[in-house]
């Protein structure tokens, strides 16, 4: 299968919305392809993150990324005037990346969907309580730590303001009960290194990534408590993965 290739500085997961700001003109070129009608793509694409040289590419500056990305399809488009794209799209599947066509506006790739493995369905069932246990102890812990950095830095009205702002994001987040889409939520709200993403992308099952979160879980909320880490934006801390 071949899809149009859209590297980022994020990790997409399946199941997840991936909102996005389309400006540059190859990518202009990519979403009004992908958008048409008799469109060979059917409304989808491929992200990757990048791992070396520029967002948007220049001369002599190539963008190096991932051999594994998602599949990713639009469910909304708004197209403005000015030809620029905001768009919501929301994973569909991880995928291998191939050779890469660049002879158009735009890079196309040969994809391969990676299959979905739950591993050990006992194991998979029994650890989803406790990611969701280690989830709430972090979110609790990131709420804290946030309220007193702002209680320190902001007068009492902006420290209100705050306190309100968090008990709106951090809102208690509740995991799906199937293993594979409870594995890929918690990858989406852990705040980490994007490398530490795409290695929980590129586990081979739920039952991997889930162990693996459970360890991050529990070093990020410890980090935290000890204050060891700077402020996290709360604008980063919704329900999806960018």
């Amino acid at each position: 299968m071949r899809l149009p290739l859209f590297p980022l500085h994020v990790v997409a997961f399946p199941h997840l919305p991936l909102p996005l700001h389309v400006f540059e003109e190859r990518y202009r070129a990519m979403m009004r392809d992908v958008m048409t009608d008799a469109s060979p793509y059917a409304g989808r694409f491929v992200v990757s993150v990048i791992t070396g040289g520029p967002e948007v590419e220049r001369a002599g500056a190539p963008v190096t990324f991932s051999a594994v990305g998602t599949v990713v399809e639009v469910h909304s488009a708004d197209r403005f005037p000015d030809g620029r794209w905001g768009l919501l799209a929301v994973g569909e599947a991880r995928a291998r990346l191939g050779a890469v066509d660049r002879s158009g506006d735009y890079a196309v790739v040969e994809v391969e969907r990676l299959p979905e493995i739950e591993g050990d369905p006992t194991v998979a069932s029994a650890l989803v309580p406790r990611v969701q246990a280690a989830l709430d102890a972090y979110l609790a812990t990131v709420k804290r730590f946030v309220a007193s950095t702002a209680s320190i830095a902001s007068e009492p009205p902006e420290t209100t303001d705050v306190a309100a702002s968090l008990d709106e994001v951090l809102k208690p987040i509740r995991l799906p009960d199937e293993p594979l889409a409870a594995s890929y939520a918690v990858a989406g709200v852990l705040q980490v290194e994007l490398m530490r993403k795409q290695q929980l992308l590129e586990m081979p099952d739920a039952v991997s990534r889930l162990e693996a979160e459970l360890g991050l879980l529990r070093r990020e909320a410890q980090l935290l408590s000890e204050g060891a880490m700077s402020p996290v934006s709360t604008g980063d801390l919704r329900y999806h993965p960018n």
